[in-house]
């Protein structure tokens, strides 16, 4: 079964019941959010929405906020941004569950109250968090969709159902009551299959970064290369892999690494770090709001992650002409040819990822020149943010045109 691309666009002048003319009026929502969580999928829904933003489509964000120092309101680059209070994370259940009741209660109501003022609800990632969402829009009768965050054996549904309390019935929600899924890999579209979703309820609509101008440089990789890494530092991300394969490789390479990012293996993997005698090799950023800098600097990118849907920092690195050394995961064969704009190895594999730093590092100057355009060029065909914006909007406007002839 093959999920359905969304291609056909809404006729002119016939974007939602509210007037011929009148543009999509969108609200997305996430589990976490700027400036409390800096991680691709927070930097991809904030570049998206400015995006939106640009072209006069009114963009509002939905998010937690945890700490009493974030804003509860403000508006950002034409994007309006409201959080609401809690104690922790609503995707996370378990001890954490009352954050997600009283989040999922918020959100329905915060629908209601609005919902003259919104066209669409665009989730980002099928958790916990998304159950309120997609009833409140079913409460109120306007379309929802979800954007999956992982393929394989950490899909978003599969995590919901193996949660203790009532994940199978939150599952069965979010499948029964979503308009529209958005899969950005082929192998979230086998898992959407598994899950008995139909066909034409998926959308293959990849990630998107934005093409930056110029190359990072037009230099060969240098004798001392920079690898860089960028995201949350959690088990699933398997940054201890990561440093015993630099640790492995480092004796025959000078070699660095940045890891950009924050999480609660920090301390351990700083501890590692020690112990594997990589304090001069290693350094940890921490969180940073515009990572640019940091590509600037590298060479390779390198992820050792053991699920993903489709990575935004490796597209963003990529778009620099950064050459991705990544494990063979959700969406990354859908961008990345090894050897030929890329180097895979398999998750959770010290030696092969070992390896594939060590192919890395060895290429010529002139070979390391033709696989950082071969890199970008990736980006600037299939993955450039703009296409990404214009198919959302094809398919927001087909589902809310939809939606309206269907209440009439």
């Amino acid at each position: 079964m093959t999920a359905s691309i969304c291609t056909e666009s809404a006729p002119a002048g016939n974007i939602s019941a509210r007037g011929a003319k009148e543009a999509p009026r969108v609200v997305l929502v996430l589990p976490a959010y700027l400036p409390e969580s800096f991680g691709g999928a927070q930097q991809q829904s904030r570049r998206f929405a400015t995006l939106l933003a640009g072209q006069g489509i009114q963009a509002t964000i939905l998010a937690p906020r945890t700490f009493a120092d974030t804003p509860g309101h403000e508006v950002k680059d034409g994007v309006r941004i409201k959080r609401f209070t809690l104690r922790s994370f609503p995707n996370l259940g378990g001890r954490h569950f009352f954050s997600f009741l009283w989040w999922t209660l918020r959100i329905i109501w915060w629908l209601w109250l609005n919902r003259t003022d919104y066209d669409i609800v665009h989730v980002i990632h099928a958790r916990l968090h998304a159950v309120g969402p997609v009833l409140g829009s079913r409460l109120v009768g306007k379309p929802c969709i979800i954007k999956f965050g992982r393929g394989g054996s950490e899909f978003d549904i599969d995590v919901v159902e193996r949660k203790r309390l009532l994940g199978p019935q939150f599952a069965s929600i979010i499948k029964r009551y979503t308009t529209g899924f958005v899969a950005n890999s082929a192998e979230m579209t086998t898992d959407t299959a598994r899950h008995g979703i139909a066909t034409e309820r998926v959308y293959r609509i990849p990630n998107g970064a934005i093409l930056p101008p110029e190359k990072r440089s037009d230099r060969p990789a240098p004798s001392n290369p920079v690898f860089l890494f960028m995201g949350r530092l959690d088990k699933g991300k398997a940054i201890d892999v990561m440093l015993r394969s630099i640790a492995a490789s480092h004796a025959d390479i000078p070699l660095r690494l940045m890891i950009v990012g924050d999480g609660p293996e920090r301390e351990a993997l700083v501890a590692l770090t020690d112990e594997l005698r990589l304090n001069e090799r290693v350094e940890f950023t921490g969180r940073m709001e515009d990572v640019t800098p940091a590509i600037l600097k590298a060479d390779f990118y390198l992820s050792t992650s053991l699920s993903e849907g489709m990575s935004n920092s490796m597209l963003e690195s990529m778009s620099f002409g950064a050459i991705p050394i990544v494990t063979r995961v959700s969406g990354v064969e859908d961008m990345v040819s090894d050897d030929k704009n890329g180097f895979l190895f398999e998750a959770g594999d010290t030696a092969s990822c070992a390896e594939a730093i060590r192919r890395a590092a060895a290429l010529s100057p002139e070979r390391y020149l033709e696989m950082s355009d071969e890199a970008r060029n990736t980006i600037s065909r299939n993955f450039g943010l703009d296409m990404v914006v214009e198919r959302h909007l094809e398919l927001y406007r087909g589902l809310i045109d939809k939606n309206a002839t269907a209440a009439q």
